[in-house]
């Protein structure tokens, strides 16, 4: 048995050890079938793990896009079951809560990866 004292500090090393408890795919596979019964039209993810340099405190960067069709409680439920199924804890963030030339815009525009896109023909209304 391993004894640790409170408030040791560990090696920096460790601190940037990389996370292998869920990949992109994992993400993605997992997802997806949740967002199918939501009015969401795509999601990206960004931020650390669309980087591949997640570690093992990281979150999920998720934007979102339901052009305004998911607010307040909705949007919070959703929110809790994506973090549920994960089991990492997920900054949800709804295209329209972004400026479109702002700093975390171009991070998603350009280092982004579509995770989930409804297809063309799928109804509007959900």
């Amino acid at each position: 048995m391993i004894n640790i004292e409170p408030n040791v500090k560990f090696p920096r090393r460790f601190a940037y050890m990389p996370s292998n408890t869920i990949s992109v795919d994992t993400i993605r596979e997992k997802i997806t079938p949740i967002l199918r019964n939501y009015p969401v039209k795509k999601v990206i993810l960004f931020g650390s793990y669309a980087k591949d340099n997640a570690t093992i405190g990281s979150d999920i960067d998720l934007y979102i896009d339901t052009n305004g069709k998911l607010r307040g409680l909705d949007f919070i439920g959703l929110l809790e079951l994506l973090v549920e199924t994960l089991g990492i804890d997920i900054d949800l963030i709804d295209k329209s809560h972004i400026e479109p030339d702002s700093l975390i815009m171009k991070e998603i525009e350009n280092g982004g990866i579509v995770i989930y896109e409804k297809s063309e023909d799928y109804p509007e209304d959900n």
